[in-house]
């Protein structure tokens, strides 16, 4: 038999490459056995033509005598990438990592095995290793990404700091800058950025850093007003230079001045989707409804996927099987697992909104569960620290106390503090009075508890730490509100003073009543008799399923931990239940208001007048037009309260009673209690419980 029959068929078809990677070999190898050569050939030849089986075994035939020759192991190293057998090729990379001297390439390949099996942490220290042996752009870019995304800070400033000495660009500056934020070297990156907004035009980036560490500071929105200004004095205006000033003008809640500046920017860059994102959320504010989903669409012709972009853009639109938007949200849970954790959640609750238009309410219901158990895990609800905050306020606090305090406090009547759980009616509570024309809407202001941290009442200092949520702070025009050390008096007197500026700077001054709507103020609405005596305080109630599905069906981005799981709610709604159904009982006589939601609903008139009186005002139509009140609205009940009042929303959870099981175990004795006393309070003896079914019956068929 003549030896060709003998040879595997790849090595008879493919002879003439197979002849060119052993003339390659050796002469590059010159002293490599010519069996080992002609051996290591015939590999390459069939790796190269994923012929993967016939390779190894060309490769395990010169294994015995040749197993430990480096030049066997590259082979075997490339054949098992090559087969994406990567777990394979980095156990063998491992061991060559201990030659002697260390080799690039060996690193280099590292690095890839490990980026494809899914090992951030092995890839970095591979980069680093091969980074060391030589510094090349690629994998240092590469070796920044993989630290900035771990959270190594330092170790990403380092690189970028070395890859600015191989070639400096605007998005390695950017990028500079941006670490220095994080590492809190604020000087620092506010230098650099002043320096890169000499260039013309600016890099975006550099300008959206320096903004956002102005807006930071007192006094920041104003300087950034004043520094644009002089900038169009010199005939320059860019895209940048007008998304800062919208960014500026937002934070002082001059949103229609926001709006224009954010147009204006993109008719000069149109291509920027979080632009497009923006400005639909402002035109929200102000009940430009019809114009926010167009700049909503805007954004989505850019990135059609985005889940942030999705969900919002969902609240307001009804879906229907095959529209783009439903088309869109489905293509975008195709790829759920692509997305970072925090964005998967959003998306779970674009889908449970698209679900509940078309009557999918299983497939809804799955959702919010699903996305709510994501983001319990992202912000877990630490219900015994918020239960053991509200038994410390409550310590001791009884009308005696209030009765027996002799410390001098801040006289002002101007403060009116419309609290309770979310989604209780707070928002149109706030409406109804910011309808009268001698009063102001400020809406939900995260200030009072920076106001009353480090309060000292029966013994005890209260902590009432950072905003919830990581949310910013209100931006409060030139008033300090450092307040730890101060007494019972000056902590009111600041107060007033803030809220007095906000209503300047909106156009009120001389509001005689500015209101607070923030409804998680009522963790606080004992403090108010030892700093605000003649402050009122309008406690807005609604039936304990209602106000929890409401909650449970919404994303909030600043935080409300407790909302995600139907038990939390529940644990969290008896806390807050017995937390007011203390102040109702022991705050000063006059103070507090309670309202119920379906009596407001019910009889806009009657509680109108009652709200209006209790706050000391006369009383106005306007308040029955609340819905023609032209003012930003920043809450998830922004369009409801730019609609006449309507009773659709009372007896909603009936609907879903059957999803709502582990809530009602958690709440039940308080869902009897309410209805009873909405029975008590219905006139002609119809029981509300049942006005509430049937009207929710009625308009949800």
């Amino acid at each position: 038999m003549s030896q060709s029959h003998t040879l595997p068929p790849f090595v008879i078809d493919h002879a003439g490459q197979i002849a060119e990677a052993a003339a390659a070999l050796r002469e590059v190898l010159p002293h490599l056995p010519a069996t080992l050569v002609q051996g290591l050939a015939r590999a390459e030849t069939a790796r190269k033509h994923g012929l993967f089986p016939a390779a190894e075994q060309q490769l395990d035939a010169l294994q015995p005598e040749y197993g430990e020759r480096p030049v066997l192991k590259r082979e075997r190293i490339l054949l098992h990438v090559a087969a994406e057998e990567f777990d394979r090729a980095e156990a063998l990379l491992e061991q060559e990592c201990q030659r002697t001297p260390p080799q690039r390439w060996i690193w280099m390949m590292l690095a890839s095995c490990r980026m494809r099996l899914g090992k951030p942490a092995g890839e970095s220290e591979a980069l680093r290793q091969a980074l060391a042996l030589q510094y090349e752009e690629a994998p240092a870019r590469r070796l920044f990404e993989l630290q900035r995304d771990a959270g190594d800070m330092r170790g990403a400033l380092d690189t970028v700091l070395r890859l600015r000495t191989l070639r400096d660009t605007e998005e390695l500056a950017v990028a500079h800058a941006k670490l220095l934020v994080r590492l809190e070297r604020h000087d620092e990156a506010e230098v650099l950025c002043g320096q890169l907004m000499q260039r013309v035009p600016a890099p975006t980036g550099a300008v959206e850093v320096w903004t956002q560490l102005l807006l930071q500071r007192s006094g920041g929105p104003e300087q950034v007003l004043a520094t644009l200004d002089a900038l169009r004095a010199q005939g320059r205006e860019e895209a940048a230079h007008l998304l800062s000033r919208s960014r500026a003008c937002h934070r002082m809640d001059r949103t229609d001045a926001a709006i224009a500046a954010l147009q204006r920017a993109l008719a000069l860059q149109p291509q920027h989707k979080q632009w497009w994102y923006d400005l639909a959320v402002q035109q929200r504010q102000v009940g430009q409804i019809a114009q926010s989903q167009v700049s909503f669409e805007r954004a989505m012709e850019i990135d059609p996927l985005d889940p942030t972009t999705l969900r919002v853009h969902g609240v307001e639109h009804r879906y229907a099987y095959g529209d783009d938007a439903w088309r869109r949200v489905n293509q975008a849970l195709a790829r759920m697992e692509s997305y970072p954790r925090e964005r998967q959640v959003e998306l779970h609750y674009a889908a449970a909104k698209a679900c509940e238009d078309v009557g999918e309410h299983d497939a809804a219901f799955d959702h919010y569960r699903i996305g709510g158990a994501k983001q319990t895990e992202i912000n877990p609800y630490r219900h015994g620290a918020a239960l053991s905050l509200l038994r410390t306020l409550r310590q001791g606090m009884h009308p005696a106390t209030y009765a027996g305090f002799k410390e001098p406090a801040c006289p002002s009547d101007t403060p009116v503090f419309v609290l309770g759980m979310p989604r209780s009616g707070t928002t149109l509570t706030e409406q109804i009075i910011a309808s009268h024309p001698q009063a102001w809407g400020a809406g939900e202001l995260k200030l009072l508890h920076r106001v009353l941290d480090g309060i000292n009442v029966n013994g005890t200092r209260i902590q009432t730490g950072s905003d919830d949520g990581g949310a910013i702070p209100t931006y409060i025009p030139g008033v300090d509100l450092q307040c730890a050390t101060l007494g019972f008096r000056e902590r009111g007197e600041r107060y007033v003073q803030a809220i007095s500026a906000l209503a300047d700077a909106a156009g009120r001054t001389g509001a005689l009543r500015v209101v607070d709507k923030m409804p998680g103020n009522y963790f606080w609405a004992g403090m108010l008799p030892f700093i605000l005596p003649n402050a009122r305080i309008v406690h807005t109630r609604r039936h304990p399923m209602d106000c929890a599905l409401s909650n449970y069906r919404i994303f909030f981005p600043d935080g409300m931990p407790w909302s995600y799981d139907l038990r939390n709610l529940g644990k969290c709604w008896r806390a807050y239940h017995e937390h007011m159904q203390h102040w109702e009982s022991n705050l000063p006589p006059g103070m507090l208001l309670s309202v119920h939601y379906e009596q407001v609903v019910a009889d806009l008139d009657t509680m109108a007048r009652r709200i209006v009186a209790h706050i000391g005002l006369p009383w106005d139509d306007a308040c029955l037009r609340f819905y023609e009140t032209e003012r930003s609205v920043k809450t998830a009940s922004l369009s409801q309260v730019r609609q006449p009042i309507y009773n659709s929303s009372v007896g909603r959870w009936r609907k879903y009673e059957s999803y709502l099981q582990p809530l009602l175990a958690e709440i039940r004795p308080l869902v009897d209690a309410y209805e009873a006393e909405l029975d008590a309070l219905s006139p002609q003896g119809t029981p509300a419980t049942q006005d509430a079914v049937q009207a929710s019956c009625s308009t949800t068929a």
